[in-house]
């Protein structure tokens, strides 16, 4: 059985009377695959899940909980066990069970998990069913004191209370005791007084006369040598080898000591010939420890730590216990920050803040504070990043302040990475003014890229170039150039200048492929999957995704996955998968919300915005850029201004807009289809039947699935169109139902395909309807968007959110309509007076407008609008 980070240490030396138990628990475990072994201290129940895993013929591994241990540190070591390796950081319980059933399933693993009830009950709950009812292939069994509830919706788990043994099996155990240890007499009053529980049976032999408390009994009357040596093991929370004791105590009496402690069964030895002792046995030393023994044996561990081969993650919590009762805070400061790298390196980052908050606040000095603010970077929580290392950067500029040019650097450096992320540029500009020369060539490079990135933010793209261009020159350094052509790439994509791409791509790639695997590595791979897909090179932009993803799964890097899956929903978009990339869109924005990533977040919505766009749910989709291009105008990010502009082409043109260009070699779908569609359009359009034709044919197997509903309504529409100029009436009439069901289909904006058919050929005899003269008529027409009064008409056509407001209006006249219907009818969204408010008032004035002189008037009356109309106004619907 592997042996984890604090492993237990198997049967004892004699397991007997539980054959059944034994048997019974693993055909279970074959069907269920979550067990829960659970009784009295001392039933042996450590012991019976060490001998049921002894039968498991794939991985296993086990970890028992201790005192202090949370979900994540039991479930982040399990991870490690299993890898035999570093894991990639999780930012939440539910992602790190997930990830370990995928392992567990993967592996087909057992974990054993001793002492369940150590942990609070909500975080017990989450393993046995969170954790255990995901498994089909993998196996969970606990051991527990105690049971955890079943409710209703509880997934299938098999439990097992361990009682006493039998009084025939408890003579069997007897009279194994006697062969190993010795024969001795009183079973009967040993069985009285123990219940048949194995731990009480096996001191009880080791000469307990019997009392309220035989073990304490035992220990208080070790000789000091053998006290000595228990007490090292008690407050060690991992098993040692002997070789490791052999320090406690002077010259060989280490293997004397432990020889008589085994055979008072207070010591016990597993295969790997490591020593521990037991729960009980454990409980009662510590109590009986005086303050000096209990220094003297924290002392000891921490030399005998740096003998004992552990796991980094395991070894820092164990000097940083040590240290911490020692009341030894500075030397535990200083491990600390020491060892902060090598716990994120591990994955468990998340254990550097609270290793750090324990820590006296006369300690929390700006080394301290630095880590603390590192630590929440890696675990992407810019929100309180950000303001902690503003504070501590102002406290180092403060009259007095004496601080390093190094550690003025190191907050300089990360102040810059996070206000970039938070695009706080004001903040980054001034960091970057302050900041001392660099020390080193890597902070040097650092800084050039902030920069750059700071004025492409800015909206001085040519500047930010320029930038990076004079480093490459005065640099023949191979990494800078990579990172200089990086840079380049990653703006000139953004900015949606494709022909620019290929170069400064190749060149990234080729001078950084063999760069070493830090926490910027995989950013080469994941952004030139992006430029990749964007010059329509999927396969080599798949690959490209799997190899950034392979090197995230090395570095558990949660920056790098929340940039990864944003590029990774780029991507799909790209490649025509348009729901699925608004989905992944929205989710990553949601976490970069929280993150305080907004960079981030705002590429999210950006890309939200066009395959809203593609999809055909314009209102919406013009909203959002409507926002993003508002906050970025606010946070003087003009830079981003480019990517909104370039989502907005992606909308449908009116039948104003140019002509569309159709690409022969355009091997996107989404693109490829959109033009095909709409330049089938414009040849109806211009009677070009031929051309039309043509078009439509190529449209044909591209316009396939739900990603795909508007360009067959618009195919459908140039159908109708083909069919009039023919003199086709009747199937022009199922062309245009059959755009409208399409566009139904594929929740598209309802007003928009009737936009698009206005300026179809119209057949002969057809009644443009109502019109309205000088009388005083008016008609509101939405089958051609138009509002006709006074002799003249008001095109409503570009004008969506008015439009779809004086529709609304229009349908009830003379009824309030609520704000939240208002809203709903615009943006099909739900009201949120923050958001909505401002831009309802804007529309209204602006159907005011269009209503001047009508006769008719748009009146506000809480807790809404309503349309007032005058006689011979007519609504015409779609």
């Amino acid at each position: 059985m592997r042996t984890p980070s604090s492993p237990g240490l198997g049967p004892p030396a004699v397991f007997v009377g539980r054959a059944q138990e034994v048997r019974r628990l693993g055909d279970m475990l074959k069907r269920v695959h979550t067990g829960l072994v659970y009784g009295l201290p001392g039933a042996g129940k450590s012991a019976l899940a060490a001998a049921v895993a002894s039968r498991h013929r794939g991985t296993v591994v086990h970890r028992r909980v201790l005192p202090g241990d949370t979900l994540d540190t039991v479930v982040d070591d399990v991870r490690r066990l299993l890898r035999e390796a570093p894991v990639a950081q999780a930012l939440s319980d539910a992602s790190r069970l997930d990830d370990l059933a995928r392992e567990l399933e993967a592996r087909r693993a057992l974990c054993v998990l001793d002492d369940l009830h150590v942990l609070a009950p909500p975080e017990r709950v989450a393993l046995v069913e969170e954790l255990g009812g995901r498994l089909r292939k993998g196996t969970l069994l606990a051991t527990s004191r105690e049971s955890v509830p079943r409710h209703a919706s509880s997934p299938d788990r098999f439990e097992l209370r361990l009682d006493g043994l039998a009084e025939e099996a408890a003579r069997v155990l007897w009279r194994e005791l006697d062969t190993l240890y010795g024969e001795r007499d009183g079973f009967a009053a040993a069985w009285s007084r123990s219940r048949g529980l194995p731990f009480l049976l096996r001191r009880a032999h080791a000469g307990d006369t019997g009392g309220e408390e035989p073990v304490r009994a035992a220990l208080v009357a070790l000789p000091g040598d053998e006290r000595r040596l228990a007490a090292v093991l008690a407050l060690s929370e991992v098993p040692l080898t002997a070789s490791t004791l052999q320090g406690v105590l002077p010259g060989s009496t280490a293997d004397e000591a432990l020889r008589r402690l085994g055979a008072r069964l207070l010591v016990e030895t597993d295969a790997q010939g490591r020593h521990g002792v037991h729960d009980l046995v454990r409980e009662a030393l510590v109590s009986l420890l005086g303050p000096d023994e209990l220094e003297a044996a924290h002392a000891t561990l921490l030399e005998a730590l740096e003998r004992e081969p552990l796991p980094a993650v395991v070894r820092v919590r164990a000097v940083s216990r040590h240290l911490q009762a020692m009341g030894r805070h500075e030397a535990r400061a200083a491990f600390v920050v020491g060892q902060a790298e090598a716990l994120v390196r591990h994955g468990a980052a998340d254990e550097l803040p609270s290793l750090l908050e324990s820590l006296p606040a006369a300690l929390h000095t700006p080394e301290v504070r630095l880590a603390h603010a590192r630590a929440r970077v890696r675990l992407l929580d810019l929100r309180r990043a950000y303001p902690e290392l503003l504070e501590l950067r102002a406290s180092l500029d403060a009259p007095g302040a004496t601080a390093s040019e190094a550690l003025r650097e190191g907050v300089g450096a990360v102040l810059v990475r996070v206000a970039l992320f938070s695009l706080e540029t004001a903040a980054c500009e001034r960091t970057l003014q302050a900041m001392p020369i660099p020390s080193s060539a890597e902070v040097f490079l650092q800084q050039l890229l902030a920069l750059a990135a700071l004025l492409f933010f800015q909206g001085r793209i040519d500047e930010s170039l320029a930038v990076l261009d004079g480093a490459a020159e005065a640099s023949g350094e191979r990494r800078v150039l990579g990172w200089c052509a990086y840079a380049r790439a990653l703006m000139l994509w953004i900015e949606g200048r494709d022909s620019e791409l290929a170069a400064p791509l190749a060149q990234c790639v080729a001078l950084l492929e063999d760069a070493p695997l830090d926490s910027r590595g995989p950013l080469v791979a994941a952004m030139s999957a992006g430029i990749l897909s964007r010059l329509g090179r999927f396969t080599e932009a798949e690959a490209a995704l799997a190899s950034a993803r392979e090197r995230l799964g090395q570095l558990g890097a949660p920056r790098l996955a929340l940039e990864l899956d944003c590029i990774d929903a780029w991507v799909r978009g790209e490649l025509g998968q348009r729901r699925a990339a608004l989905a992944a869109l929205r989710a990553t924005e949601a976490r970069a919300e929280r993150a305080g990533y907004l960079f981030v977040r705002m590429l999210c919505r950006v890309g939200a915005g066009r395959m809203l766009l593609e999809l055909g749910r314009r209102a919406e989709g013009q909203a959002l850029l409507d926002t993003v291009e508002a906050e970025a105008r606010t946070r003087g990010v003009v830079g981003l201004l480019r990517a909104v502009q370039g989502a907005r082409t992606l909308d449908v043109p009116g039948p104003a807009g140019p002509p569309v260009t159709v690409e022969p070699r355009e091997v996107r779908p989404g693109v490829a289809a959109r033009q095909r569609a709409l330049a089938a359009l414009d040849a109806v359009r211009q009677g070009d039947s031929v051309r039309a034709t043509g078009l439509l044919a190529a449209l044909e197997p591209l316009a396939v699935g739900g990603d795909f509903a508007l360009e067959r309504a618009v195919g459908h529409l140039a159908r109708a169109g083909l069919h009039r100029l023919a003199g086709r009436a009747r199937e022009a009439e199922e062309a245009l139902e059959s755009a409208a069901r399409a566009a139904a289909e594929g929740e598209v904006d309802p007003e928009l395909i009737p936009e698009l058919s206005r300026a179809l050929p119209s057949a002969p005899g057809t009644d443009a309807g109502p019109s309205a003269d000088a009388t005083g008529e008016v008609v509101l027409d939405a089958r051609r968007h138009e509002l006709r009064a006074l002799g003249r008409v008001i095109s409503l056509e570009r004008r969506a959110l008015p439009r779809r407001l004086l529709y609304a209006l229009a349908r009830q006249p003379g009824r309030t309509l609520s704000k939240e219907d208002c809203v709903r009818a615009m943006w099909n969204a739900d009201y949120d007076p923050r958001l909505h408010d401002n831009s309802l008032r804007v529309h209204v004035s602006h159907v005011r407008e269009m209503l001047e002189g009508t006769g008719s008037r748009v009146v506000f009356e809480d807790p809404g609008y309503r349309l007032e109309v005058a006689g011979g106004f007519t609504f015409i619907t779609e």
